[in-house]
């Protein structure tokens, strides 16, 4: 393991800083001062040794230290928060380098052990938020690496004879992946072989060998949620950070990760996921797709987002649902399925991911996506439900009657932003994954009612790094000329207004599929 002692040596000039951090924290009404006099003495008990400064605001507290600190002293102030705190993230801290690079380098999965519960930054980012900027997506410390995830829990939604399924894994190599990325995975095991692990007599060969059909090409998911190191699942909902500042915090990379799958009836690698179990290894490669950078969504004035999802479409949703609730922007998600029945499954992880290792949460009856999206920071107000195949009545987690619909989810979009008395102009932005046909319908009236839409695209895939050229879209280049984009490198995130979605060329996935290629 490295020596964080030796990844930043230079100094600070903390006046300066502090000067950067006060003039970005008064845009929302938060004050910054020297920790040593932001205090009486009964209180300091309520703040974080060390610390260089405290913002503070209607009860937070923000403590920021500097990465030329000894680390030592950085590591028990660290531990004090999260002890302090007790997850309530009404006191959080901030560990500030030099440069992005080293700020990079504490947030390693190597070293970022040593600060738990620490939010990352850098003075450069910093200087560019206070004067007026948003800062270009860091340069990130890892990339595409094939690696071996170990499976945490494998479990059904919806019943026993439910197509949907559930994936958890370990895979601290995947700790770059940003919305909307995806990665490869195997079907099967990586130790499962098709002649057993033992040796065998030549007599009972025929016995030994399994010859049921194996895929050889990895498929492609989404990735559902991620969960890191000291932060309970649910940590954003928690979270009410100064929405200027926000733009140059960085979470500690994560190391836990799930997914969604659906198995398919014609299917050859989803149903064969479906015997996975707790501690196999599974081969994966990863972060593949071009990342979406959020924080440039403020640049460009944007006050709220629609998150359009149907079906498991939802699933590679939820990862953006969050980092857009992290910085800040108001959210209401439209979210279409069967019925309501068909969402609940037995949370195997309540005790441990799901309530940040304490056992005072069990969501043993759980409901998919729903509960995600409200551990993300939605409000239950601002979750509609359209299910197609039943007149919804039940309530469920607080979600309103009225955001409950009976019908297709661009029914009840089209419906909201018909009721809508505000104007849907440049500050409305949506997000939208599902079958073709319902993305092409919600892109028509997002255009027709001004509100800018990216959809997420998900295709066939052999390699999902452009060699194979399998996952292409039929898309309109700037210049006017029809072309192919390949989803795994120019997506898989498109601006709508580019798709050329009724085109007998461009290869359409079944409407039964999802985060998946049809395999």
């Amino acid at each position: 393991m490295k020596n964080a002692d030796t990844v930043v040596k230079k100094k600070i000039n903390y006046s300066s800083c502090g000067d950067l951090l006060r003039r970005i924290l008064a845009r929302d009404g938060w004050t910054l001062v020297p920790s040593a006099g932001a205090v009486c003495n009964r209180d300091r008990a309520n703040v974080a040794p060390d610390s260089i400064f405290l913002a503070q605001k209607n009860g937070r507290r923000i403590a920021f230290f500097f990465s030329d600190q000894p680390v030592r002293k950085l590591t028990m102030a660290f531990r004090t928060i999260q002890r302090r705190d007790r997850g309530q993230f009404k006191l959080i801290g901030v560990l500030i380098a030099p440069t992005t690079a080293e700020m990079q380098q504490l947030k390693s999965v190597d070293v970022a052990g040593r600060f738990p519960r620490a939010f990352f930054a850098s003075l450069e980012e910093i200087r560019r938020i206070a004067s007026g900027d948003v800062p270009a997506m860091p340069e990130r410390s890892g990339g595409m690496a094939s690696f071996q995830a170990e499976v945490i829990a494998n479990t059904p939604i919806g019943g026993r004879q439910s197509s949907l399924y559930r994936l958890a894994f370990k895979a601290p190599a995947l700790h770059d992946i940003l919305p909307p990325q995806f990665i490869m995975m195997d079907a099967t095991p990586t130790t499962e072989s098709g002649f057993g692990s033992r040796a065998v007599r030549r007599s009972n060969l025929r016995g030994a060998i399994d010859l049921t059909p194996r895929p050889l090409l990895k498929r492609p998911f989404g990735v559902c949620r991620d969960f890191h190191p000291h932060f309970p699942a649910d940590y954003v909902k928690h979270l009410s950070l100064p929405p200027s500042l926000a733009l140059v915090l960085h979470p500690p990379p994560a190391d836990y990760f799930d997914m969604l799958y659906k198995v398919l009836p014609d299917g050859m690698g989803t149903p064969l996921m479906t015997k996975l179990k707790r501690g196999q290894k599974i081969g994966m490669v990863g972060p593949l797709g071009r990342p979406f950078d959020v924080r440039q969504l403020r640049a460009e004035g944007v006050e709220e987002i629609h998150v359009i999802g149907g079906g498991v479409g939802m699933a590679p949703l939820i990862l953006l649902v969050e980092a857009l609730l992290y910085y800040a922007f108001p959210v209401k998600v439209f979210l279409g399925i069967a019925k309501l029945e068909s969402l609940r499954y037995r949370d195997e992880l309540a005790p441990t991911l799901r309530s940040g290792l304490t056992p005072t949460l069990r969501l043993r009856d759980a409901y998919v996506y729903i509960d995600d999206l409200l551990a993300a920071g939605v409000k239950a107000a601002d979750i509609h439900v359209s299910c197609d195949s039943e007149v919804p009545t039940k309530i469920v987690r607080g979600i309103p009657k009225k955001n409950l619909f009976h019908g297709l989810v661009p029914e009840q979009y089209r419906k909201y932003l018909h009721d809508d008395p505000s104007p849907h102009s440049g500050d409305v932005y949506a997000f939208t994954c599902g079958p073709n046909r319902m993305m092409e319908l919600v892109a028509e009236m997002a255009q027709q009612a001004g509100v800018r839409l990216q959809v997420l695209m998900e295709k066939r895939m052999a390699c999902g790094m452009g060699v194979c050229f399998s996952c292409v879209q039929k898309v309109r280049r700037p210049n006017g000329a029809e072309d192919y984009a390949r989803v795994c490198m120019e997506g898989p995130l498109f601006d709508a207004k580019d798709i050329l979605w009724k085109n007998d060329d461009s290869k359409q996935i079944s409407e039964n599929s999802c985060c998946a290629a049809h395999c």
